[in-house]
């Protein structure tokens, strides 16, 4: 008995069973694991169900080994209980010469069906699983492309010159490349029981995840802490702007006077002559001392009082008009991060107020979530590779 380079398939492996002497091989599962070039689980599945289909008998050896005797299934048993099940008594009596051709047709049908059902079973469920192994590693690939892009633009930021960029990227590609392939490889070497290659690869691994997590966390906290500033800042002068226009219009909502400037100046020029007796004792109404002057010079005040309200009214409404239109151009931008205030507030209302968390936490946690992401793609395409191996 030689071990095989290529795994066998369940057909050759039974017909294996078959050609030994007598079809009997005294032997232990993993001795046939190894002969086959399977993994232990899925030949002790496999010789579990052809024990209890009744092709192999597994006797205890006096040495702790198994005996295993490879049978072939007696059709024609089958086919007579089928056709004691199908057919009825009655006609066995009145027609004993045709019921045996009938019942052994019966039986081929019966058995061919079963044949058939489960041959059909096994297809859909073999096109279910390397469905489901293709579309995993297709989600592998993409969360590592962008994982690789990410890497290489950091890297890229942090050289001093255009080959400093490039040397620096190149070496997080390769490091992103080899965390996505070198799970699979892992997988791969531990079932071929390679150990100790095995544990290298995942040695490796944790050192290409390191410098890939140390690219990810610095590409998301610059642009996250970017963008978080930039909305700061637009935050900061919408809140500058709405309180200046609040002053504004509270003070504007308390000037009645409606006429205009030049209006009030027209009026004024009309006024003035009825105050020429004291205009040159008082220096033009402007000081006034006596009760007498006070009276003629009251028409004049009370105009150029007028006149410098409407001034005034007509400043505030030119810097409302300028607060307002600066307003319009800002973005509509109410909060510097809006995610983490809503996140930590639904924690807490969640929790009913047992479990409190900050803004920061919640940025911490993102970026966490942010970093790990893409570099979870070498563990995706390790599952895809096992649902697909899996899929016989």
């Amino acid at each position: 008995m030689t071990d095989h380079q290529q795994p066998l398939t369940e057909t050759e492996a039974l017909a294996w069973l078959h050609s030994q002497p007598d079809g009997t091989v005294a032997t232990t599962v993993s001795d046939l694991a190894r002969y086959w070039g399977w993994n232990r689980s899925t030949t002790s599945r496999r010789v579990k169900a052809w024990v209890a289909s009744g092709q192999l008998v597994r006797t205890p050896g006096p040495d702790g080994r198994s005996i295993f005797t490879a049978r072939t299934p007696d059709l024609p048993q089958a086919c007579d209980k089928a056709t004691a099940l199908a057919s009825p008594p009655a006609k066995a009596l009145i027609i004993p010469t045709v019921q045996p051709v009938q019942s052994a047709a019966q039986g081929e049908d019966l058995v061919n069906g079963v044949v058939q059902h489960f041959g059909s079973s096994i297809a859909t469920l073999r096109v279910a699983r390397a469905a489901g192994g293709a579309a995993l590693a297709v989600l592998a690939v993409v969360v590592a492309w962008f994982g690789i892009r990410i890497n290489a633009w950091y890297g890229g930021t942090l050289g001093r010159n255009s080959e400093a960029s490039t040397l620096l990227s190149g070496l997080s590609v390769a490091a992103d490349v080899l965390a996505l392939i070198l799970p699979t490889a892992a997988r791969t070497l531990w079932t071929d029981r390679r150990r100790m290659a095995a544990a290298v690869a995942w040695a490796l691994w944790i050192i290409t995840i390191a410098v890939a997590l140390m690219a990810t966390v610095g590409f998301a906290a610059l642009n996250i802490a970017d963008t978080t500033a930039a909305r700061a800042k637009t935050v900061t002068e919408r809140a500058a702007l709405t309180a200046r226009i609040e002053r504004l219009r509270t003070e504007r909502s308390g000037i009645t006077e409606s006429r205009s400037v030049a209006a009030i100046e027209a009026e004024l020029q009309r006024t003035q002559p009825g105050a020429a007796a004291v205009w040159r004792a008082t220096a033009g109404c402007r000081d006034v001392t006596l009760p007498a002057s006070g009276e003629v010079c009251a028409p004049v005040l009370a105009l150029r009082q007028a006149q410098a309200t409407a001034e005034r009214r007509d400043v505030l409404d030119a810097d409302l008009r300028e607060a307002e239109s600066q307003l319009q151009l800002l973005p509509a931008v109410i909060a510097t991060d809006p995610q983490v205030d809503v996140a930590a507030r639904l924690i807490s209302w969640m929790s009913f107020g047992l479990i409190t968390v900050t803004s920061n936490d919640i940025n911490l946690a993102r970026i966490a979530g942010m970093t790990l992401v893409p570099q979870l793609a070498g563990l995706v395409l390790m599952l895809a590779a096992t649902i697909w191996q899996s899929r016989e």
